[in-house]
């Protein structure tokens, strides 16, 4: 469920927990509610460090975020919290840094629609065979229906008539090497999140796997047995 509270402010941040979704929204009087038990301040926090700690080990296999000093991780949230940039990125720009001037191992992002209830993460390499992968080469394998492919080398995809995709507002170009992106265009998680909205509808007969089942019948009821042909009976004898 969503829980919302409507309030002016100057920066609003959606963090997904365990249990709930809260829309925690900052501005100068910080809205402090409690849900189930748990401080929404302390949730997010801990929501958004595990964000960034997920995004470091896809990028880095975590040899980046695991030689952070605990005071580095607490100044990475104090700098987002309160709004002070240059706090922020004194920790931050070490997680979007390149090891040996290689790309990620793997691209950290989410894709969100308007027919999936979910968001859609999936393995990605920003690399495959010395060749960078692209925007479409994304959302080609990974959402189905939203670009289709064409003949033309220079731009093999384009975005299927009725889509739009956003990243930060904008609609990048699909030939946009997903590296670059993810240097540039990440929220403060270190995700890249990208919405894709129109998308065709699926019918849930075509979007779930197909499984066969056997039908489970009861077991017939025990029969009566009878003795075999030929062989007497023993018929009780009176005392």
């Amino acid at each position: 469920h969503l829980y919302k509270r409507r309030r002016r402010s100057s920066h609003v941040s959606t963090q997904s927990t365990g249990f709930s979704c809260i829309n925690a929204e900052y501005g100068k009087q910080w809205y402090q509610r409690r849900v189930r038990g748990a401080n929404v301040d302390e949730t997010v926090k801990q929501s958004f460090v595990h964000n960034v700690k997920e995004a470091g080990y896809m990028k880095h296999q975590g040899a980046v975020f695991n030689h952070l000093l605990p005071a580095q991780t607490v100044q990475l949230w104090k700098g987002l919290h309160r709004d002070k940039f240059d706090e922020f990125w004194v920790v931050n720009h070490r997680l979007m840094e390149h090891i040996n001037n290689e790309p990620y191992q793997y691209i950290p992002f989410r894709i969100y629609t308007d027919i999936h209830r979910q968001y859609i993460q999936k393995p990605f390499k920003p690399r495959i065979d010395d060749n960078l992968t692209t925007l479409g080469d994304l959302l080609h394998k990974c959402l189905p229906g939203s670009v289709t492919a064409t003949e033309d080398k220079e731009e093999p995809f384009q975005v299927t008539e009725g889509v739009t995709i956003r990243i930060q507002g904008v609609s990048p170009p699909l030939v946009t090497p997903v590296q670059w992106l993810s240097e540039h265009l990440s929220h403060a998680d270190n995700f890249l999140y990208i919405v894709a909205l129109g998308m065709p509808q699926v019918s849930s007969s075509s979007s779930q796997p197909k499984t066969t089942t056997t039908p489970v019948t009861s077991p017939p009821p025990p029969q009566a047995t009878e003795p075999a042909t030929g062989t007497p009976t023993q018929q009780p004898t009176e005392s």
